[in-house]
């Protein structure tokens, strides 16, 4: 039996939650991987990059489980904390 899924309310505002925490969390960890590629520590830079897509992965799946419109606005914080993080990094510099 399928349970119902949470009202649309609930799947907006948990979707946008969670995926700006993803997404911050993603696009910030990259100031950690790319000094150690850049150090020559490739396998723990690849473990970084590893752990940064599975539970950026994971959490896009849980959020697909909650439902298309939960995904959509965890896609939406997703690239909002991209943004940010490109703004306050200096991206095109």
């Amino acid at each position: 039996m399928n349970s119902p899924l949470p009202s649309i309310a609930t799947q907006l505002a948990l979707g946008l939650a969670i995926g700006t925490l993803a997404g911050a969390w993603h696009f910030m960890s990259l100031r950690w991987n790319w000094p150690l590629f850049g150090a020559g520590k490739a396998t723990a830079a690849l473990a970084l990059q590893l752990a940064r897509f599975a539970l950026t992965g994971a959490l896009l799946l849980m959020l697909a489980h909650d439902g298309a419109l939960a995904l959509l606005a965890g896609m939406m914080g997703f690239l909002l904390a991209r943004t940010v993080a490109v703004r306050h990094h200096g991206g095109g510099r």
